[in-house]
């Protein structure tokens, strides 16, 4: 595989030296009807020297939308061409190519107080905040896509002044970067315990509603390659089932090849609410039996309100399969988190 022979001239990827990947494909996981747009990305890695495990996250280097860059040009009353440097890594660059790459746009009432005719480029440069690296969960395997990084993303758009906004690294990747063209500065933030198991054997219970099953995905293409024995269950949510259901393709497929268990909740299609608490809770004999047969549980998402209700839905189980106390069913998730058992990547 191309991508793990390492260049020994080559310097090691990090975030003060990230790779310069590009968009391979892209395309929408959400279809029509739907109140989210949420897209897949594959992004190139060949010849990188990249490695990565699954659970892992990917930091992507957006740039803000030229839009965006032409109004702060315009109020700072300058061209963009003008020559500066960067008052954090001292770079030599145009102040066009700072402002979109560097420079967080959200955080510039400054400039309504500055006299910005009087004020020399090289100081109004260091009161800009840095734009920073947006993290992903990575949802692929290497072993399933040696030359490929994917990606989950949600384009988060708001409005405000009666104008629709959008969020600088999810409008980039969705909207602003071309497919094989516009680079894409990354690098790898590694997981600490948030993976799969050594042992293969090992029962996974996955819970990730939402954008929050982007890693589970990769968990699942690597144990399936591995052919691993491990029992798999996961449990997803979202709005609607015919048109929110992400990878419904790859989940089905597990599932019809007996790889997989699958409980899904899709909030809006009956007129109760339904979410992956409940259906955990529903499920929770099975789930106590599975934890007793040494399970791991992961947990991926939003951690307010969803890891939350998950975790007081699992308190909740322990407390009645288990007939636990409430001291001792959380003594019991404590135990269950001291030994990496029952993990979260949240956000």
């Amino acid at each position: 595989m191309s991508m793990n022979i390492l260049d020994p001239n080559k310097k090691k990827v990090d975030r003060l030296n990230p790779f310069i990947s590009k968009i391979k494909d892209r395309f929408s996981l959400t279809k029509e009807g739907s109140t989210k747009k949420t897209y897949h990305l594959s992004l190139e890695l060949k010849d990188s020297g990249l490695e990565f495990k699954v659970g892992d996250s990917v930091a992507i280097y957006a740039e803000n939308n030229p839009l965006s860059v032409e109004k702060i040009l315009t109020t700072i009353k300058a061209t963009g061409n003008e020559i500066i440097k960067d008052p954090r890594s001292e770079k030599i660059l145009s102040l066009r190519e700072f402002i979109t790459t560097k420079t967080n746009l959200s955080r510039i009432d400054f400039l309504k107080e500055l006299n910005t005719k009087n004020t020399p480029l090289e100081e109004l440069c260091k009161k800009f905040s840095p734009l920073l690296p947006r993290f992903y969960s990575i949802a692929s395997s290497l072993k399933e896509h040696p030359d490929e990084v994917h990606l989950t993303v949600a384009l988060s758009q708001y409005e405000e002044n009666g104008q629709i906004q959008y969020g600088v690294a999810s409008h980039f990747l969705c909207h602003l970067a071309k497919k094989e063209e516009t680079p894409i500065p990354l690098y790898v933030q590694s997981a600490k315990d948030f993976t799969l198991p050594e042992d293969h054997n090992t029962p996974i219970i996955m819970i990730g509603p939402g954008t929050g099953v982007a890693p589970f995905r990769a968990f699942m293409q690597e144990r399936l390659k591995l052919e691993a024995q491990g029992k798999h269950w996961l449990f997803f949510g979202e709005r609607n089932r015919a048109s929110d259901f992400l990878y419904e393709d790859f989940w089905l497929s597990a599932e019809s090849q007996g790889k997989l268990r699958l409980d899904l909740a899709f909030s809006r299609d009956q007129e109760e609410k339904h979410y992956v608490q409940h259906k955990i809770y529903h499920q929770g004999q099975g789930i106590w039996e599975w934890i007793q047969e040494g399970a791991i549980l992961y947990v991926c998402g939003d951690a307010d309100p969803m890891a939350k209700d998950v975790e007081a839905t699992l308190h909740q189980i322990a407390k009645e399969k288990g007939s636990m106390q409430d001291d001792e069913a959380k003594a019991f998730l404590k135990a269950l988190r001291k030994e990496k058992r029952l993990l979260f990547d949240v956000y």
